[in-house]
């Protein structure tokens, strides 16, 4: 998509300005149909064009944010790959949390690719039907997403060239919101192997004096000095969480305001309208694709937190009464803030796998709200 913050690319101005165009036109119809008073249209419009304007925001704030995503980037590549090269451990715990971060951050991708499809096929499907039906008359040439548009784009010769380009607008969507939440998680994965490399390093630090009595003298000195350097690296590893953190807070703090509502307008149109044909397939991909994209962030929280404070476990089991008092004080310090942890926190907002399902809670809601106002038969 052009915005992969090493290399900025001419075709993420166009992909801007296209999705632009397809926000600004898609909310426009959802509000015409609002004030129209035709609920399943408005929501049926809003869904997806809520997602696209929350994608449109990321990507400014990714244009935006571009040198400080590059830096964090290049910073991260220097402490997951140092010079010297890693050891068995470590590359055995970064294969596994890339791994991780590989199968998670396909699935959003993937079932918003689908539900993209979906969305493009359902006109064309519907024309095939009517005509194998013999319903000719009764053929209406739609388009894959609600978007006003000019009359004369709607028809020939310039449907094919207006159907393409609606249909772009909902993969631009697909694969920006994908490869920003995906950036957003592989950091935050790659923040929790850094955390495990240091509860690595804490295992190896105790490991030469383990039949000593006391770690003193020649001994004490090389302790100390290992032990000062990962206290350093884990306030290394905080301060680039918190600087990320910051760069994301307004992409984090949108997404999580916006995605209650489209999760509920989702299965609200699911239970609604759901039953009709190819929407019963539109709307399940729908929630699944809003439910994963959600997951990525939440999951993603939770692991820089549960890692940052499981480093207070690993140091508290550790044989650290062979310590000198000085370098106790230093492990209890090296505690007390791994305790405290770290989070991907914003304003009113902090991912994880409990708010995950506080989220799902207030989507429940607005279910059960616009179920009350819909006419008892």
């Amino acid at each position: 998509m052009g915005y992969w913050p090493e290399r900025l690319h001419w075709r993420a101005y166009i992909n801007f300005v296209v999705l632009a165009i397809g926000v600004a036109t898609e909310l426009h119809a959802g509000f015409r149909f609002a004030t129209q008073g035709d609920t399943t249209l408005t929501l049926e419009t809003f869904c997806p064009g809520v997602t696209s304007a929350v994608t449109l925001l990321k990507m400014f704030f990714l244009l935006q944010a571009r040198e400080d995503l590059l830096y964090v980037l290049t910073k991260q590549r220097q402490m997951l790959f140092p010079t010297v090269g890693q050891t068995p451990v470590k590359e055995q715990v970064m294969r596994r949390h890339f791994l991780l971060a590989c199968r998670l951050t396909f699935w959003p991708v993937s079932a918003g690719f689908s539900t993209s499809s979906l969305y493009n096929l359902k006109p064309l499907m519907v024309v095939l039907l009517l005509y194998l039906n013999g319903r000719t008359d009764e053929i209406v040439w739609g388009m894959p997403f609600n978007m006003t548009m000019p009359e004369w784009l709607l028809h020939a010769p310039f449907y094919p060239l207006t159907f393409i380009f609606i249909a772009y607008t909902g993969y631009v969507t697909i694969f920006m919101f994908g490869g920003c939440d995906a950036f957003y998680f592989e950091f935050c994965v790659n923040i929790a192997t850094l955390f495990d490399f240091l509860q690595a390093d804490i295992h190896t630090l105790f490991q030469p004096y383990k039949d000593l009595p006391e770690i003193s003298g020649d001994n004490g000195a090389v302790f100390e000095a290992i032990l000062v350097k990962l206290i350093k690296r884990q306030n290394e590893i905080f301060e680039l969480t918190k600087y990320f953190r910051q760069r994301y807070a307004t992409i984090t703090l949108t997404y999580f305001i916006s995605a209650s509502m489209v999760i509920g307008f989702s299965m609200f149109n699911l239970l609604t309208i759901g039953d009709i044909g190819m929407n019963i397939f539109l709307y399940v991909s729908y929630t699944v694709a809003a439910l994963s994209q959600l997951l990525i962030y939440c999951y993603g929280g939770t692991l820089v937190t549960e890692s940052s404070t499981n480093l207070a476990i690993v140091m508290g089991s550790a044989p650290w009464h062979q310590c000198l008092p000085k370098h106790r004080l230093y492990v209890q310090l090296f505690i007390m803030r791994s305790q405290r942890g770290i989070t991907m926190a914003v304003p009113f907002f902090s991912p994880s796998l409990a708010a995950y399902t506080t989220i799902l809670q207030t989507s429940g809601s607005i279910i059960a709200l616009a179920k009350s106002f819909q006419p008892q038969a």
